[in-house]
């Protein structure tokens, strides 16, 4: 799913503290965890 710009800012804030693939981990862990919202674009 396509992320939005608040998404993008903190997946790419993520990949710079961790490295690309730790990164992407900890990010969709976050956001299936709840700890971040919206971050991704609804399906129409």
């Amino acid at each position: 799913m396509p992320l939005t710009a608040k998404g993008k800012k903190i997946m790419k804030s993520m990949k710079k503290q961790y490295g690309k693939k730790k990164g992407e981990q900890v990010f969709y862990a976050s956001k299936n965890k709840g700890k971040i919202k919206r971050v991704d674009k609804k399906k129409a």
